[in-house]
């Protein structure tokens, strides 16, 4: 099954709805465990668990639909624990799969990767996943308009990459 079309707009409407119910304020980062209490707690079928590095190969992460449960390798779960953009990133990019409920394994692996290389599927579930993160954590409200990626990505405690990234999608 194809995922849902859905346009930016309709992405970054989903991530703004979805991190408001979940009770994060707009001017405000998330912070990784306060999120995964707040998941559970909405959605009680969902679970992640700590996996030892090396244990999903090149992925970051992954999120497995049937299961309703995100494995995190144990350094990205202290990395994101620690407040490290790039991990609450990827966290936030799983987070993407589950509640835009994408169907199957997919996981947070190199941009490009064989499969999103072969597979329009998942290149687009891969796309929507990378775009909702962005969202999810850098809110499209009014005063992140006039920030600067630097700014954002203190503000936020997101990647400088990353927060480039929003910046460019903002304009």
């Amino acid at each position: 099954m194809a995922p849902a079309f859905l346009t930016d707009a309709q992405i970054d409407a989903r991530a703004l709805a979805h991190r408001r119910e979940l009770g994060f304020r707009d001017e405000r980062g998330v912070d990784f465990m306060t999120l995964m209490t707040k998941l559970k707690a909405r959605y009680p079928s969902f679970a992640y668990e700590r996996v030892p590095d090396g244990q999903l190969g090149e992925a970051e992460a992954q999120w497995d639909s049937r299961a309703k449960r995100l494995l995190i390798p144990e350094g990205v779960f202290a990395a994101a624990n620690r407040g490290e953009g790039r991990a609450l990133m990827t966290v936030a990019h799983e987070v993407g799969h589950a509640l835009l409920g994408h169907d199957g394994t997919l996981q947070r692996a190199p941009a490009g990767n064989r499969a999103e290389r072969l597979s329009p599927r998942i290149r687009a579930m891969e796309y929507q996943a990378r775009r909702y993160a962005a969202a999810f954590l850098i809110p499209d409200v009014e005063a992140v308009r006039h920030m600067s990626a630097g700014e954002m990505s203190e503000h936020y405690g997101v990647s400088m990459s990353a927060a480039m990234v929003r910046k460019s999608e903002l304009k």
